[in-house]
Formats: structure tokens, sequence, C-alpha cells
């Protein structure tokens, strides 16, 4: 009868499949851990970016309201500095003095009693009145 070895220094193949599978494991978590730690830094990254920009929206929008009560502000001051009855005044003695004013064909306004001039939003401010010669 002859002896046989029971156990060998070498590992079975199922033994050598088990290791392999466990290394393939292994390094497909690390794989995905480091996908985890970039996705977290992109995260992070896109963060600190959706905050710059609400914070550039805050600034401008502070700035877009300061600005238009200034702009409110000046369109309410923008009225004209000559009184209606002084613009009166100095349309009639240019009608008076000036025969040239009506026979020139001139695009302004000959009437003594033609309406004031109103700007953009609805408002009298003054009347065109040529003073060239």
């Amino acid at each position: 009868m002859a002896i046989t070895a029971t156990t060998s220094a070498t590992p079975s193949l199922q033994a050598t499949l088990s290791k392999a599978r466990l290394e393939q494991a292994k390094r497909e978590a690390e794989n995905a851990e480091s996908k985890v730690e970039a996705l977290q830094q992109q995260t992070e990254q896109a963060e600190r970016e959706v905050q710059a920009k609400r914070e550039n929206v805050r600034e401008l929008s502070t700035r877009t309201a300061l600005e238009d009560t200034t702009y409110m502000g000046q369109l309410r001051a923008a009225r004209s500095a000559v009184a209606p009855a002084t613009q009166d005044f100095l349309v009639r003695m240019y009608a008076a003095t000036s025969a040239k004013f009506a026979a020139s064909g001139n695009a302004l306004k000959s009437s003594l009693h033609g309406r004031p001039f109103i700007n953009t939003l609805g408002e009298p401010t003054g009347r065109i009145v040529n003073l060239s010669i």
C-alpha cells in the first residue's frame, strides 16, 4: 500500500478563487470610497459656489433697491426750476419780439396757449422755447 499526503502545501483551487474574490471586493470597496470622497469634495465646492451666488444676489438686490430709491428721488426732484408763470411770460415775450418765430416754419410751439411739455412719466416739466436767432 502506498502512502499519500492528505494535505498539501499548495492551496486548493476553491481557496485560491475565494482569495481572488476577496481581493477584488477590497479593490472595489476602495474605489467606491475614493469616488465618495471625490463626490463629497465636488458637493462642498458646489455648496460654496451656491453660497457665493446667493450672496451676490443679496448684494445686487440691496444695491438695486438703493439705486431705485435714489433714481425715484431724482425723478421727483427733476421738476423745472422755472415757475410756470415765468415760463408763460418768456413764451409771450419771445412771441411778441420775434416775427421770425411764427414765419420760419419752426416745429416748436408758436401758440401762447399750448400745453406744456410732458415727460415720459406724464408730468408737465415746462415748455420748449426756441431762444436761438
